[in-house]
C-alpha cells in the first residue's frame, strides 16, 4: 500500500489551521453552485516520490464533483476540469490523516502496519501538496494564455533534473551503498543488495534478478573508476552520489501568494502533525470517494 486517499465533496468547509486559525472556502447559500473537495491523504511506509505525483494528478482529474444536487442527473467532472471552465467556484482541501494506513486484526484491534515515519510522511506531505498547486497553476496560466512565473519554471526544471540525478549512480558509490534506501527496503544481503522491501515483505525473484543486474553493471563501473583514480594519484575524488554543486545547490524558493488564483480553485494545505478541526456542508452524495495509489 503506498497513497490513500479518501474524498469527500463540499459546498462550504471549514478546517483549523495550526490550531489556532480557521480557514473557511465554498458556499452553503440557497442557490450556491460553489463546490469542492476535502482529501484525506496517508503515505504507506514505501511511498515514492513518482507515486506521490502520480497521487496528486490523479486527485486533480478524478471526475468526483459535481455542482448540482443529488439526483437531479448532473454529470460529473474533475476538480481541475471545473477549475478550468470555470463553471462554478471550486475549491481543494488537502488533509493529512495517517491513520487511513491500517487493517483490522480480528474482531476488536486495529494495526498500523505500514505508516510511514512522521518525519519522511511530512516530506512526502508537503511535496504532495507543492505538486498539487504546480499543477492548478499550470491549468490556470494555460486556461488564461499567461505565461508560468519564472521562479516556477526554474523551480520545476531544477526538481526535474535532481530526480533524474537521483537515479543515476557516480562510478564513485560503493556497490553496496547502492540500495541503501530506508524508505523502500528493510534487509538486505552480504552484498548489500535488498532482500526484503520497507514492510517486511520478501522481494519477488525477479525483482531481486533486476536489483542483482543493476548492482554487477555498477561494480564495474566502480571498479573502473577506482583503477583511474589510482593511476591518477587524486586522493580528493569525490564520494558523493551527486555531484557536490547539484548537492549543495538549493531549489528556488515557492512563492505561491500571489501566483495561484484563488478565483481559478481555492487551495487549502492542512496542518500536518497538529491538533485538527473540522466543519463542511455538503448536499452531493455520493459524499465520498476512496482509492490507492
Amino acid at each position: 500500500m503506498s497513497v490513500s486517499i479518501v474524498v469527500q465533496r463540499f459546498r462550504k468547509c471549514k478546517l483549523l489551521l495550526n490550531e489556532v486559525q480557521w480557514v473557511t472556502v465554498g458556499d452553503d447559500g440557497e442557490n450556491s453552485s460553489s463546490c469542492g473537495l476535502l482529501a484525506y491523504i496517508s503515505f504507506g511506509a514505501s511511498t515514492t516520490q513518482p507515486q506521490v505525483e502520480t497521487a496528486a494528478q490523479t486527485l486533480l482529474n478524478l471526475p468526483v464533483l459535481t455542482t448540482g444536487l443529488w439526483g437531479d442527473s448532473s454529470s460529473t467532472q474533475s476538480i481541475l476540469g471545473l477549475a478550468t471552465a470555470s463553471i462554478s467556484s471550486c475549491s481543494l482541501v488537502i488533509v493529512p490523516q495517517a491513520n487511513l494506513i491500517s487493517k483490522v486484526k480480528g474482531k476488536s484491534s486495529i494495526q498500523y502496519h505500514g505508516q510511514i515515519d512522521k518525519e519522511r510522511g511530512e516530506q512526502l506531505y508537503d511535496y504532495f501538496c507543492s505538486y498539487i498547486q504546480g499543477l492548478l497553476l499550470e491549468g490556470q496560466c494555460k486556461a488564461r494564455s499567461e505565461d508560468l512565473p519564472e521562479w516556477y519554471t526554474k523551480r520545476k526544471t531544477f526538481l526535474e533534473q535532481q530526480q533524474q540525478n537521483k537515479k543515476s549512480y557516480s562510478p564513485s558509490t560503493p556497490p553496496d551503498e547502492m540500495f541503501r534506501d530506508a524508505s523502500k527496503y528493510s534487509e538486505w544481503d552480504e552484498r548489500g543488495i535488498p532482500t526484503k522491501d520497507s514492510e517486511g515483505n520478501a522481494l519477488t525473484k525477479s525483482a531481486m534478478k533486476k536489483l542483482t543486474k543493476l548492482y554487477e553493471a555498477h561494480g564495474k563501473k566502480h571498479s573502473k573508476w577506482k583503477e583511474e583514480q589510482q593511476k591518477s594519484g587524486d586522493d580528493c575524488a569525490s564520494e558523493q552520489t551527486l555531484p557536490s554543486s547539484v548537492a549543495a545547490e538549493a531549489p528556488p524558493v515557492e512563492q505561491w501568494e500571489g501566483c495561484l488564483d484563488g478565483s481559478f480553485c481555492h487551495f487549502v494545505k492542512g496542518s500536518f502533525g497538529k491538533r485538527q478541526g473540522l466543519e463542511f456542508t455538503s448536499d452531493m452524495g455520493p459524499f465520498v470517494h476512496s482509492f490507492q495509489v
